[in-house]
């Protein structure tokens, strides 16, 4: 009876602000309690508020929740252990610990917040949290102050970091972090940390958030038998909340330092940039854009089909140890959503068509590719997939981000050891020539925040070594 009692009064305390039942309803009679829950059904009132106690005045729009308090409202959820609010205000207020959180596609979209004296206005869902920690989606952040708002989260003399542990080894500390989930974040007056000790300064600083769009803001280092040991690092200035400006300051003991500069305006459904410097693809193939301009425009849904698709358009200038071309390449591609043939098991397909035309030789190519891979989960450890690629046309004039195989079977198996080391192989099978083009061996180590890797490519007698921070 006090679970009912408990979740009905919840409900009414808010039926009653839309005027469509009276305050005597709060008696407990079956039918009563029947009316109550009809009423709320009919007006799909998006508010619930439940508590072990509870109670309200019709006249004066006063809430006092206490034991248990939990309010939900289209994915957004406040807990407590005691509430006031006031319905006609549509605000509730905590003064001690409190727990906001927002549902995700998955548990690790998800953001949830701790903090005291929170204010929450559930009709415009927007609200603020002192000395609030927790996590917003993929980055861990505190604060001494946090305004929630529907689309971005703002944090005032706060931190914000990936790594996961209650003492991070990396972390951002900023005056004002503003973050919108899903889309980018920009730190102002930003003071980047290693431990205890800050590495670099900068005034304003911004990073993606899109999937596979951001870039670690540490640095990367590692080597590789082609270019030697090397250190890496991106940063990205904001101009305003569109347009960016960044750099890539990467440096080789074999290949000395190749830097790369650019601007980027991120719209809402495409990007446009202009870039120059040097570019390595994961062949070491070494590139000089001079510069380059590019049009992307992200992935969308193709009408109501489970097939997304993507476009890139591409002008530049590119120069090799060879030769210079005035480059064009235009990329459409198709994918469908990944498909499950059974539980553990996944089918990936995907198909577009390129073309690439260059001043160098006046050549045009329409190039046209198909791919498909199957997944396969075997246990928590172990995991494996295999994938057939097909590449019409495919001889280009540049080796760099070109695939030298026209059939290609790839294969690949990753075996977890324990939760700090995991070991691979991949293998691509050249199906022209009928030989294993590429074997690799991997090693996985977790190092606290950190990742290490290192790959030795068995055909070319060349490893590699990379030490980077842990990204989603």
């Amino acid at each position: 009876m006090v679970n009912n009692n408990k979740i009905i009064l919840g409900l009414l305390a808010f039926a009653i602000v839309f005027g469509n039942v009276s305050a005597g309803q709060a008696q407990g009679t079956k039918e009563q309690q029947t009316q109550v829950k009809t009423a709320a059904k009919q007006t799909k009132l998006p508010i619930v508020i439940e508590a072990d106690q509870l109670s309200f005045s019709d006249e004066t729009g006063d809430i006092f929740a206490n034991g248990k308090v939990v309010i939900t409202n289209q994915g957004q959820r406040v807990e407590a252990e005691h509430i006031d609010g006031n319905t006609k205000l549509n605000e509730v207020w905590i003064n001690d610990k409190a727990t906001f959180s927002m549902q995700g596609t998955t548990p690790r979209d998800s953001t949830e917040l701790t903090g005291s004296h929170t204010l929450y206005n559930y009709k415009i869902k927007t609200g603020s949290m002192e000395q609030a920690k927790g996590k917003v989606e993929h980055n861990y952040v505190s604060g001494q102050n946090i305004s929630i708002f529907p689309d971005k989260y703002i944090i005032n003399n706060g931190t914000t970091t990936q790594c996961p542990a209650k003492i991070p080894d990396y972390h951002i500390s900023a005056d004002k972090i503003e973050i919108w989930p899903g889309d980018h974040m920009i730190a102002y007056n930003a003071k980047f940390w290693i431990g205890n000790t800050v590495i670099f300064t900068m005034p304003k600083y911004r990073v993606g958030l899109k999937p596979g769009e951001g870039k670690s803001e540490f640095p990367r280092i590692g080597y590789d038998s082609d270019n030697g040991v090397y250190i890496m690092q991106h940063i990205e200035y904001p101009v305003n909340n569109k347009l960016s400006a960044y750099a890539n300051l990467d440096y080789y003991t074999k290949v000395d330092f190749k830097p790369s500069v650019g601007l980027i305006q991120r719209e809402s459904n495409y990007s446009v940039s202009v870039e120059q410097g040097n570019f390595q693809d994961n062949d070491s193939n070494w590139i000089k854009k001079e510069p380059e301009f590019k049009f992307s425009y992200y992935p969308h849904k193709l009408g109501n089909l489970p097939i997304n698709y993507t476009f890139t358009a591409s002008y530049g200038k590119w120069t090799d140890a060879n030769k210079t071309s005035w480059h064009q390449d235009y990329n459409l591609y198709f994918t469908h959503d990944p498909i499950k043939l059974n539980r553990t098991m996944n089918l990936y397909l995907g198909t577009g068509f390129e073309r690439i035309q260059e001043s160098y030789d006046n050549s045009a190519q329409n190039i046209f590719k198909y791919d498909v891979t199957v997944d396969k989960k075997w246990s928590d450890r172990f995991s494996s997939w295999v994938g057939y690629h097909y590449t019409q046309n495919n001889k280009s004039l540049f080796s760099y981000g070109s695939d030298n195989l026209d059939r290609k079977l790839n294969a690949g198996v990753t075996y977890k050891i324990d939760k700090m080391n995991s070991i691979g192989i991949t293998r691509n099978y050249n199906m022209v020539t009928q030989k294993v083009d590429d074997l690799d061996y991997i090693w996985y180590r977790n190092l606290h925040c950190w990742q290490a890797t290192i790959t030795y490519k068995s055909k070319e007698s060349k490893i590699k070594f990379d030490i980077s921070t842990m990204r989603w």
